[in-house]
């Protein structure tokens, strides 16, 4: 339990804001929202961002003369997570990430625009959107406040009296009270007190999330081995890109590079997404059954932030993510 709670606690000490920035997340995490007003403006960006979710993934998916390899996916009734993963496994080819790669080294804007590769990571930032919407797509607006108010308490040791009455202050009337009244310290110490309090009803998943984690590694095993694939093919070029004179033949000789390593990171970007919708999913979807007990019984933030299937969908943002970098060593 000593190790979960640690985990937990690096991970969400790491986000604590800064001081300085203290006054304007407590500000817009206790700001009150009338509920039935609340509940038809998420109705309203709702129905927008499905509106605009469609419109970017016609532009993604709709087929084009020999211009992408990927073919217009059959419309999901519902969207999931699954669903998620499978489009962003709709991936422009490798010639076309090389393309790109060209347009953007020769500063050519209207034809980075233009390519499939910029509709694709474009979608891949709305999947995202999506995935994290999915969390909280059965949370109505008095539990989305609710989450809210708990995530502030969690980030700062505030109570909700505190922060309700900070939100009511003007920004340099927060600014003077908290200087008064409070410690980064105490922000610390109520992230410590929730992972310590997280680790007990985690426990009885540990192994289950170390088979989350196993499958997570193997997936990421695809883009290592690729990567030491690059390492070789980049002694090739080491030595030209050390002595190029100019940033133009630097960038003719990186895009070289990359026309033989691009193939290689979307292969293995694509072993690696495959992994995680195949094998961590189906764990992760486990411990989201888990998971909706315990939050069920524990309104807190950690139990809201430890979405498996989210992070899973997470990592398979990164995974095609990789097929962008150009590897230098």
């Amino acid at each position: 339990m000593k190790k979960i709670a640690l985990i937990l606690f690096i991970s969400l000490v790491s986000t604590v804001p800064a001081y300085a920035q203290l006054g304007s997340l407590i500000r817009k995490a206790a700001q009150k929202t009338a509920e039935k007003a609340a509940e038809k403006a998420v109705d309203r960006a709702t129905k927008e961002a499905d509106k605009a979710i469609d419109r970017e993934l016609d532009k993604v998916f709709t087929n084009t003369e020999n211009e992408t390899s990927a073919q217009t996916p059959a419309a999901e009734s519902e969207v999931t997570y699954a669903s998620l993963i499978k489009q962003a496994m709709q991936m422009p080819t490798a010639a076309q990430f090389v393309s790109y790669k060209g347009y953007e080294f020769n500063e050519q804007s209207f034809k980075m625009l233009a390519s499939p590769v910029t509709s694709y990571m474009a979608n891949i930032a709305v999947l995202t959107g999506r995935a994290a919407g999915l969390a909280y797509s059965k949370m109505d607006s008095a539990q989305v406040v609710g989450t809210a108010y708990d995530m502030a308490s969690s980030y700062t040791g505030l109570s909700r009296d505190e922060l309700e009455m900070l939100s009511k202050m003007s920004d340099e009337e927060q600014e003077v009270w908290l200087k008064t009244n409070y410690s980064q310290g105490r922000a610390e110490a109520a992230i410590l007190n929730e992972a310590t309090d997280a680790a007990k009803y985690l426990e009885p998943l540990q192994p289950t999330i170390d088979r989350w984690t196993a499958a997570g590694e193997s997936a990421e095993s695809f883009l290592s081995d690729a990567d030491e694939q690059c390492r070789k093919i980049y002694g090739k070029y080491s030595d030209r890109l050390a002595s190029a004179v100019s940033d133009k033949s630097r960038n003719e000789i990186l895009l070289k590079y990359y026309a033989e390593t691009a193939p290689i990171q979307r292969e293995a970007a694509l072993k690696a997404m495959q992994m995680r919708l195949d094998t961590q999913l189906p764990i992760a979807e486990e411990l989201e059954k888990e998971m909706a007990k315990i939050r069920a019984q524990h309104k807190d933030f950690v139990s809201n932030l430890l979405n498996y299937p989210q992070l899973t969908v997470a990592g398979c943002m990164g995974d095609a993510g990789k097929v962008m970098e150009i590897k230098t060593y």
